[in-house]
């Protein structure tokens, strides 16, 4: 399943052991082609399922549960072989029946609210644990903890706060074996400068009891939202630049600092780019699916992105073997690029049709990693050419190589990258 080049990530300190690309249940519906595709991924060796209670409202921990049950009963699984986690946080959808009268419920708007208070993480972990049909769930992710500061009456020091209680409780829970382990899914850089609301670590961590359970994070990390992986993790505005630029001169990224407190570091969205305040996303998939009509980019860019990373990351000779410029493969190639990144343990990538799993699966299990060094030029390589196409698109409006029709940009931000 694995080439013996592809070493298992593991998770802090928990002994678990994951794979470089795990299955994101995002849009994970109660269908057959859904449930085809996560069973033949567990199969093929992805062995971390990720998933929450609000997806598809609440479907996707039903399908999850469904699938591990079967494959579990007819002897082709077990429990220990593959790590689920889910995530309690965001409120929205058929989880708002539960929400009345919940302390510490933040509302964010008439349909969504949020909320990481014990006795709310308390009943959607009970329930989660029953659509899924396991006793233990390996990771709970707090989802989204920032989010909060969105209200009115909410600042940062308040979701800190708020993270030092939901962390005493977690350990309860841990006590009492219903989750083996916790970590964050969240924004530790601001998303864009109408969403700057973000996590700090070394802050994050400074509200956990000396003795934890705390073990993993989970972020964004995309050739738009590239430069988590290599600026320094300091506090930020919301265009992006260090509060502290003195700090910011000396401070490690995200990715060390996580490794200097054992964490291990999952990302997400490999394949979908917030940049700025375009309209929509930047799909890095040559896939003309209905994912397509969201997306900033076009085929033709996608074909551009595919034959850079290519010939970066010299896809097209041994051992990978892929052939040379485009070949409709670029999000196989994204995840083989990030997952070759160094702090990646694991990239987290919905798979919902079985073609997406023999698309993509092959070249990132069945070939060695790329060398960290060239997984990391080729991330700044194709983040400088996204750069460059929406500097066009922005100074060169009225040009005939202008992109502006397909990239609207709501504010004319600088695109540098601060320190």
């Amino acid at each position: 399943k694995l080439n013996k080049a592809v070493v298992p990530a593991e998770l802090g300190s928990t002994g678990l052991r994951v794979a470089p690309v795990g299955f994101g249940c995002h849009r994970i519906e109660d269908t057959d082609i859904h449930k085809d595709a996560l069973r033949l991924a567990v199969q093929l060796g992805c062995n971390f399922i990720d998933v929450a209670p609000n997806y598809t409202n609440g479907d996707a921990e039903l399908v999850v549960g469904s699938v591990l049950k079967e494959l579990i009963d007819s002897k082709k699984l077990r429990r220990d072989e593959v790590v689920v986690a889910t995530k309690v946080g965001n409120v929205l959808g058929k989880q708002l029946a539960f929400a009345e009268d919940v302390a510490g419920m933040t509302i964010i708007n008439d349909n969504l609210r949020h909320c990481i208070s014990p006795g709310w993480i308390e009943q959607e972990l009970t329930r989660s644990l029953e659509r899924l049909q396991v006793s233990c769930i390996d990771i709970l992710f707090l989802h989204c903890p920032e989010f909060e500061a969105k209200a009115q009456d909410v600042d940062m020091a308040c979701v800190y706060a708020r993270l030092n209680e939901a962390f005493q409780h977690l350990e309860s829970e841990v006590a009492r074996g219903r989750i083996a382990a916790y970590g964050i899914s969240g924004a530790f850089h601001p998303l864009r400068p109408t969403d700057p609301q973000h996590l700090d670590l070394h802050a994050v961590m400074a509200q956990l009891p000396d003795e934890h359970h705390f073990c993993v994070i989970q972020l964004p990390l995309n050739f738009a939202e590239a430069p988590t992986h290599w600026i320094a993790h300091t506090p930020r505005d919301a265009d992006g630049a260090a509060l502290d630029t003195e700090a910011a001169q000396t401070a490690s990224s995200l990715f060390e600092a996580a490794k200097q407190y054992k964490l291990a570091t999952m990302i997400n969205r490999p394949l979908d780019g917030i940049y700025k305040e375009t309209h929509g996303v930047l799909r890095f998939s040559s896939l003309d699916s209905d994912v397509r009509s969201f997306s900033e980019l076009q085929l033709d860019n996608c074909d551009v992105l595919e034959e850079k990373l290519t010939s970066m990351c010299k896809l097209n000779a041994d051992p990978y073997r892929m052939d040379d410029g485009a070949e409709g493969k670029l999000a196989a190639k994204t995840v083989k690029a990030l997952a070759g990144l160094e702090g990646v343990d694991c990239v987290l990538l919905g798979m919902r049709r079985p073609e997406y799993v023999v698309g993509t699966l092959p070249l990132a299990f069945g070939t060695p990693p790329l060398p960290p060094q060239v997984a990391s030029a080729a991330l700044r390589g194709l983040h400088n050419t996204v750069s460059m196409w929406f500097a066009t698109a922005i100074h060169e409006a009225d040009h005939g190589t202008s992109k502006h029709w397909r990239l609207p940009v709501q504010e004319k931000h600088d695109t540098a990258v601060g320190a």
